[in-house]
Parts: structure tokens; C-alpha cells; sequence
């Protein structure tokens, strides 16, 4: 990159980071419910055109289901992006969004294991995708003596990440960032009997050429070579936003069976 192109992208990021904390600062005037379905307004309408979050979804669903009614794939492209910009202000308002995703229902055949896993000492590996508010699982079960820890991404834009991080900080601790060195610190969280929770549905350039919806997707299989390296229990879990509301159920599903990587 040039310099030009260097100097333009922090301006528009410190842009973006000034508009950012603006809209918080007048939406922390107003009580919690208003703030974040505010947050969802204003990402469907306002932030969804600009970053072409909108577009994205909308190629995705036709990439993989292009036979979907029009009416159908409008209401499946408005819910993900209200739940983006629920989940994106919910992250922000860390004190309000930790009491809701505590008071989340546990369902699920995995969460009896969970528990005796706590006993144990056994490792466990949580792994999910972005799907409703992925961080109630920490919220959850950090409350109830869990010790678990977080692989997280990094901001793209530098200034606004350190308020990012330290929101997501107050939700529940350890994070670790990803790279080589938040791998290592996570590993050996991990293998000290304690419990990570990964989000695994992410493009990655060196993954295995897995099928996704019939289609080819790079996938990383990390999560389960280490569940075969430490022992750990690898389990999937959901959470499920209930409408357009902080409401949620976090389930656990059944462990995964160790075999070989790919297969798992």
C-alpha cells in the first residue's frame, strides 16, 4: 500500500470509531431493551448498506439455496441482520448483556456431561458458529464456576478495539487473541483440565476442502486435533435467540466422537 492509501485507511477508520462511539454514547441514555433493538435499526438500515453486510447474505443464500422464495430469503436476510446488530450492541452493553445471557435455559443432552466434566477436570472444547448471541456461553457459565476461555478476533479497526476488548473483557475472562501466541496461551488452558469455547465456522485458506450445504468450504480441524491430543470432551453448542429480544437457550448437544479429524 501507499502512503496515501495507508493515511486513508486510518482516517476512515478513526472515522468510523468516532461515529461508533457517538451512537453508544447517546444510545447509554436509554434503558437496555431500547438500546440494543436502537442497535438493530440502526445496523439494518444504516451500517448493513454501507459495509455490504446486506449483499453478503443475500449472495450467500442464493450460492447455496437458490431455489428459496423471495419472500422467504427477505425474512431470513432481515433476521440476521437484526441479529447482527442485536448481538454487535448486546457485546457493548457488557453488565446488562451478562445478567440476560445468565438467566439463558439450559437444554440439551450435553449438558449433564458438562457438569460432571467440571468435577473431573477433563477438558473440554466448546465449539460453535455466529449464530444468535454466541456469548452467552460465557456469560452462562463463567456465572456458575466454569472455568472457560475464548479464542477471540481482533478488531480490524485499531481504534475502536480496545473498547471492544474491554467490553467483551467484563463479560468473562480469560480471552485469548488469535495468533500464534493466544494459540499457545489457550493450549495450555486447555490442557490444565479447563474449558475453551471456539467459533468454527470461518473461512480459513489452509483448512480441509469440507461440504457445507453442498458446497466446498475450507474448514479448520484444530478444534478436533486437540480434542484428540488433550483428551478433551468436544462438544457442539447453540445459542438461540427467542425473537427480537435478549432472550435466549443455550444448547449443548451431544459430544462428538473421537476418530480422525476430518471425519469429527
Amino acid at each position: 500500500m501507499t502512503n496515501i492509501q495507508i493515511y486513508f485507511v486510518k482516517f476512515s477508520y478513526a472515522v468510523e470509531a468516532i461515529l461508533i462511539y457517538f451512537v453508544l454514547s447517546i444510545l447509554k441514555l436509554f434503558p437496555y431493551r431500547i438500546r440494543i433493538n436502537a442497535g438493530r435499526l440502526i445496523f439494518r438500515y444504516l451500517v448493513s448498506p454501507l459495509t455490504g453486510n446486506k449483499k453478503r447474505i443475500e449472495n450467500n443464500l442464493n450460492l447455496v439455496m437458490p431455489n428459496l422464495l423471495e419472500n422467504k430469503k427477505k425474512e431470513l436476510v432481515n433476521r440476521c441482520l437484526d441479529n447482527i446488530g442485536m448481538t454487535m450492541f448486546e457485546l457493548l452493553s457488557p453488565k446488562e448483556f451478562k445478567i440476560a445471557g445468565q438467566k439463558a435455559k439450559i437444554l440439551g443432552p450435553g449438558a449433564a456431561l458438562l457438569e460432571k466434566s467440571k468435577d473431573t477436570s477433563q477438558p473440554v472444547i466448546l465449539i460453535s458458529g455466529h449464530y444468535g448471541n454466541y456469548d452467552v456461553i460465557r456469560a452462562n457459565l463463567i456465572s456458575k464456576g466454569y472455568q472457560l476461555g475464548a479464542l477471540y478476533r481482533p478488531m480490524n479497526n485499531p481504534y475502536f478495539n480496545a473498547t471492544y476488548l474491554k467490553s467483551i473483557s467484563l463479560i468473562g475472562m480469560p480471552l485469548f487473541a488469535r495468533g500464534k501466541h493466544g494459540m499457545a496461551e489457550m493450549m495450555k488452558f486447555l490442557k490444565d483440565g479447563k474449558l475453551i469455547a471456539l467459533l468454527i465456522d470461518q473461512h480459513m485458506s489452509n483448512g480441509e476442502p469440507l461440504k457445507f450445504f453442498g458446497k466446498t468450504a475450507f474448514t479448520a480441524t484444530s478444534a478436533a486435533k486437540m480434542a484428540l491430543k488433550y483428551n478433551a470432551i468436544l462438544m457442539p453448542f447453540f445459542v438461540v435467540r427467542k425473537g427480537r429480544t435478549s432472550k435466549f437457550e443455550l444448547h449443548f448437544e451431544t459430544p462428538i466422537q473421537h476418530s480422525d479429524p476430518i471425519k469429527m
